[in-house]
């Protein structure tokens, strides 16, 4: 359950930040890089990154390997410090496969090895698929299909949950606007790797994958769902999603919202209606995380929140188009914190 608690007043910005800083420190990562991208030779670079899967990278792996596609493919796997026998797994399958590259490096976490990944391509789309989930056999040609087709920025199907036996199924469609039609996941998808040029995963930060929605959405002009389901998910009860409520790097939610905001305004890149009402339902989501802290450091957080969407999203410029959102909105203007409690608890 929520906290429930009223403040006498907001927490002016530099002051919450202060006190939220004491509890966890904010990353110095930013979505902001390029990289030293390869002439693209193949079709999709498929990019795995591993930390201690010994469980489930052989499945993982062998389902990548035994794809039925006309397309050429290469599987980039970044072994991320791996303590376990991951690295063995994957140099056994070196010898069996020609198409698979594993990178060792050290344990920097998932943004790092995802952009060593990216760095590593040489292929006019990119996909990534986590170590302990797998694809069904026609991954890369249900997927690549679309995209060739169209000449798709993203191309994203459907998944199932391993462990709860729970569907997710997209509507087969092109669309123009990604924040209506894909979900937040970076796997599942293909991705046109252009989308990539200037946008890296934020290092050190949770919730890392917020990245793709701020900094490669806007930025995709074609997107195709597709309604076959190719990707199975496995959610992992130990993981930082599932583990966030009992940690400090929970503000991480809070502190990624930022940063990608902060990005965008120093690239320039165009905020609008549509980031701006995802931007609302973040803030929800950042409550949410961090539910089980003190109060006061609550209060701080919303403070901070309400700042940004003034600052980033000004109300005589910007509007909400979700209905179910224009409470989480009406309080964040309105510096009305209990509202804003009120209308998280329906979101939870």
């Amino acid at each position: 359950m929520l906290k429930l608690g009223i403040p006498q007043q907001n927490v002016d910005y530099d002051n919450a930040i202060a006190r939220l800083t004491a509890i966890s420190q904010f990353p110095s990562g930013t979505s902001i890089g390029t990289y030293d991208f390869k002439k693209a030779i193949v079709d999709l670079a498929i990019i795995v990154v591993t930390y201690n899967n010994q469980d489930y990278i052989d499945k993982c792996i062998s389902s990548l390997v035994k794809q039925q596609t006309q397309y050429d493919f290469s599987i980039i796997v970044v072994n991320d410090g791996s303590t376990d026998q991951t690295a063995k797994i994957l140099a056994d399958w070196t010898k069996h496969s020609s198409n698979i590259q594993v990178i060792n490096c050290s344990h920097g976490g998932v943004a790092r090895a995802r952009n060593i990944g990216l760095n590593a391509s040489n292929a006019r789309y990119v996909s990534f698929v986590d170590a302990d989930d797998y694809v069904e056999k026609d991954y890369v040609e249900i997927l690549m299909n679309p995209a060739s087709k169209y000449n798709a920025d993203i191309v994203e199907g459907s998944y199932q949950t391993i462990n709860k036996a729970e569907k997710f199924v997209n509507k087969t469609d092109l669309h123009a606007n990604a924040f209506q039609n894909l979900y937040g996941y970076p796997w599942g998808k293909v991705y046109r790797r252009s989308l990539f040029e200037n946008a890296k995963f934020p290092e050190d930060f949770w919730f890392e994958d917020t990245m793709g929605i701020y900094r490669i959405w806007p930025n995709a002009r074609k997107i195709i769902t597709i309604s076959d389901i190719i990707y199975n998910y496995r959610i992992n009860e130990k993981g930082i999603t599932r583990s966030a409520f009992s940690n400090v790097k929970a503000l991480d939610s809070l502190y990624i919202t930022i940063r990608l905001l902060e990005d965008c305004r120093k690239i320039k890149s165009l905020l609008n209606d549509e980031l701006y009402t995802f931007t609302l339902h973040q803030m929800v989501t950042n409550y949410i995380r961090i539910h089980s802290f003190k109060n006061d450091d609550l209060v701080a957080a919303f403070s901070i929140m309400a700042k940004l969407i003034d600052d980033y999203f000004p109300a005589s410029k910007f509007k909400c188009l979700d209905d179910d959102s224009s409470i989480i909105e009406k309080a964040l203007r309105k510096k009305d914190y209990p509202l804003f409690i009120a209308a998280s608890l329906t979101k939870q």
